[in-house]
Order: structure tokens, then C-alpha cells, then sequence
């Protein structure tokens, strides 16, 4: 019913939605996720009677970080979950300060969505802000579906026109990032209109955002990839040897034939167990224990795939830079890939993104922090040559300095070079 808050649970059926929030700062990204929260009542009794309209107390169920409560900013990503009848949700609120890009990057590494959230109140003439536009070019490298939040509705009376400025603005930056299929819903995060539950604006009759965030693409695609699984440890006792690790796209079954490592050795699974219990299929985001019908030499970093996996020991990727010291040319990293480990080097520089104007800067020769490169790498070892956007579980990395585990950069592969 219109304007009731009910408590939401989900079946046994539900399919699960990775995303993120986005924007810029004070734009009302922890207010909103706090408002998910409380209206989806998965709040205890006490959390939920303590929260009145200040919209403070909504932005203090995310903005746990003492630092972050003292400066009324998010400066760490953080993770909350809830549940509607249709969807579970896992959600990463990423900051707003350009400083902390980085972190943003980070929470779009594992979402499969991105809520970017617009202050109605402080856009005038459909002139985006800046850390608007670098949010929607970074949701757009890494292959986000969109969805944009028009939040603090209630600030400007509603107004339609306002809302269809920005709606016409955002539309107008989607064609130049070639995203497709963004949806704006106007909403007030404070007062919980068109969040969960409808309200505000008599002139919206399209869905609230919860409703848009279920029917989100993203999910579907892991389960529909062909079969990706990293092995992470191996059990044994008296009789059995069991290869443990998180399906990370496909799904398994007792019978299936697949091929393992880069020399892609046949093999064919015997049984699949999720906690310890035998099950007839398993599904990507499980944890998994496996056996062989054959005994095979397999260890943690190898890759239980569907025929066809291609491997390669050079490749062109995206990287984001995340460490404070800049690299140089001819500096070894480790590169990690799900469980593997191997050496890598950043032989090339193809261009650095520019963020604020989308073009291509070419001839750089170094990267610093926050710097998002297209780059040629190489491996020591060969590794998944995954296309990120189709196999984000797989064709995403990370680079380390061997002598300190800095994180030195997160990377996606674009392509293979053979």
C-alpha cells in the first residue's frame, strides 16, 4: 500500500544485488542508505526507535568510523546488508571526496550496481558537479549498471522541472560514457519518499528506488558466465581430497566436465558440497568443497573452468592507481588474481584516463595516486585472460610491492595479447 513501511524478508528464491553509493559529499548517500535500512526493517526494535526526522541519526547507522563521525564525512567504504521479499542486498557506501577515488574504486569492484546520488537542492540549470561526473566515468569503466538517485526532492517543493534537468543533464553524460538504460528516480532520502515506499511527488509514476535496484541487470551475468572457480585450500582425510574455494561465475554440478589450469587438464566433478552437505548444484557467489572423479594435481591459485578458459602472460588492462608512491618503470610488482600469486610488470602506458573531461592522455610515464591508466602488462606466469566486464570475479587484480604488501593498484583486463 502507498506510504505504509512494512518489514521486508526475503524467500529462499531471492537472487542477490551488489551495489554502491556515489556522489558528491553532503549529497545524502549515508542518509539514504540509512533510510534503506530503517524501512526495510531489518533494524533492531531499539536502532529503529532512535531514529527520528534529524537526518543525522539516518547518516550515523553508515558513517561508523570515528573519524568520519567527527568530520561528518564518509572516508572509508562501508558494507551494510538487508533483505525485500524479492532481492538480498549488499551495499557499499563509497566516499565523496576526490581524495578517496580510490575507495570508490574499490567498492565498484565487487558491486554489480551504482547509485549515484544528485542534491536536487544544489543543481542549478542541469550543471552536474564535478565528483558527479568522475563517479558516473568510473561506474561506466567498470561496468556498472547506473541508477541515480535525485535526492533532497522535499528541499526544492518537487519540482518537476529541476527534476527534468538533471535527468536531461545525467541522459546527456550517459551517451558520452556510452552507458545505457539509466534510470533517475526522484526521491528525499530524509522523509523516505520513492525510497522503499512512494510519496512526494503526485506528478512520479514510475518505480521507487528499491524497486529499480531489484530488476538491476548485474546479478544474472555471473550466473549465465561460464564456469569460473578459484581453488583457495585443499582438504583431505582417510578416503577423500576436497578442493575448496567461492564459485565466482557458472554453476556446478556432480557430472560436469571441466578443465583445470592453464594447460587445461580434463577432469570431471564427482560431487559438490555447500556446508558440508552434498547438493546437486551450486550457483556463483557459493562456497564450495569439490571432488574429482580422478585423482588430479590441483593447488590453491589454479582455476576449476568450462572449456575454453584462455590464459595469456601479457595483457591490456585498466589499473587504478592506489598507492601514494607513484610508479616507475621496470618496478616488479605481485600480482594477485582470485588465489593466484604471480610476478608482474607494467611494461607500458598506453593513456591515462582524464576523468573530468573523458578524453585519452597519452605519453605518460609515471602514475599517481588516483591515476586510472589503460597499461600492457606482463606475468611471470600466465593468468585468466577474463574481460572484466564480462567476468568481474576473474578478470579483476591487484598489484602488491613485494617488500612491504602495499596495495599498490587494482586493475581490470580489457584484452589478451598473444
Amino acid at each position: 500500500m502507498d506510504g505504509a513501511i512494512f518489514p521486508l524478508r526475503a524467500s529462499a528464491e531471492t537472487r542477490q544485488v551488489r551495489f554502491m553509493t556515489a556522489g558528491s559529499v553532503d549529497d545524502g548517500k549515508s542518509t539514504l542508505i540509512g533510510r534503506l535500512l530503517l524501512d526495510s526493517g531489518v533494524l533492531m526494535r531499539d536502532q529503529a526507535a532512535s531514529i527520528g526526522d534529524d537526518e543525522e541519526d539516518l547518516a550515523a547507522l553508515t558513517d561508523g568510523l570515528e573519524a568520519e563521525r567527527a568530520q561528518g564525512i564518509t572516508i572509508d567504504v562501508a558494507y551494510r546488508y538487508f533483505e525485500t521479499p524479492r532481492a538480498s542486498f549488499i551495499i557499499a557506501d563509497a566516499p565523496g571526496h576526490e581524495q578517496y577515488t580510490r575507495n570508490m574504486v574499490t567498492a565498484a569492484s565487487v558491486s554489480d550496481v551504482a547509485v549515484i546520488v544528485i542534491d536536487a537542492s544544489r543543481v542549478e540549470g542541469g550543471a552536474l558537479k564535478r565528483q558527479t561526473r568522475r563517479h558516473a566515468a568510473i561506474a561506466a569503466l567498470m561496468g556498472l549498471d547506473v541508477i541515480v538517485a535525485v535526492n533532497k526532492m522535499d528541499l526544492i517543493s518537487w519540482s518537476q522541472e529541476r527534476f527534468a534537468d538533471i535527468e536531461t543533464a545525467f541522459a546527456d553524460l550517459a551517451g558520452v560514457l556510452k552507458l545505457s538504460g539509466v534510470v533517475c528516480v526522484p526521491v528525499s532520502a530524509r522523509r523516505g519518499d520513492n525510497v522503499v515506499r512512494r510519496g512526494g511527488a503526485d506528478w512520479w509514476r514510475g518505480p521507487t528506488l528499491i524497486e529499480v535496484i531489484e530488476q538491476s541487470r548485474g546479478p544474472a551475468t555471473r550466473h549465465d558466465a561460464p564456469l569460473r572457480l578459484p581453488i583457495q585450500a585443499v582438504l583431505r582425510d582417510v578416503t577423500s581430497r576436497f578442493y575448496v574455494g567461492r564459485l565466482e561465475a557458472g554453476s556446478l554440478r556432480p557430472g560436469d566436465s571441466v578443465v583445470l589450469g592453464p594447460h587445461a587438464y580434463p577432469a570431471t566433478i564427482a560431487s559438490v558440497r555447500i556446508g558440508g552437505r552434498a547438493v546437486a548444484r551450486a550457483e556463483a557467489g557459493a562456497s564450495v568443497a569439490i571432488e574429482f572423479e580422478d585423482e588430479r594435481d590441483v593447488t590453491r591459485g589454479d582455476v576449476v573452468a568450462a572449456a575454453g578458459a584462455r590464459y595469456a602472460r601479457a595483457v591490456v588492462a585498466d589499473v587504478c592507481w592506489l598507492d601514494e608512491t607513484a610508479w616507475s618503470k621496470g618496478r616488479r610488482y605481485i600480482l594477485r588474481q582470485g588465489t593466484l600469486e604471480t610476478q608482474a610488470l607494467i611494461e607500458d602506458i598506453a593513456f591515462v584516463h582524464d576523468i573530468e573531461d573523458f578524453s585519452r592522455r597519452e605519453g605518460a610515464s609515471s602514475l599517481s595516486l588516483n591515476d586510472i591508466a589503460s597499461v600492457r602488462l606482463v606475468t611471470r606466469d600466465p593468468i585468466l585472460a577474463d574481460v572484466f566486464t564480462q567476468s568481474p570475479g576473474t578478470g579483476a587484480f591487484a598489484l602488491f610491492d613485494p617488500q612491504t604488501s602495499q596495495t599498490c593498484a587494482a586493475g581490470m583486463i580489457r584484452e589478451a595479447i598473444t
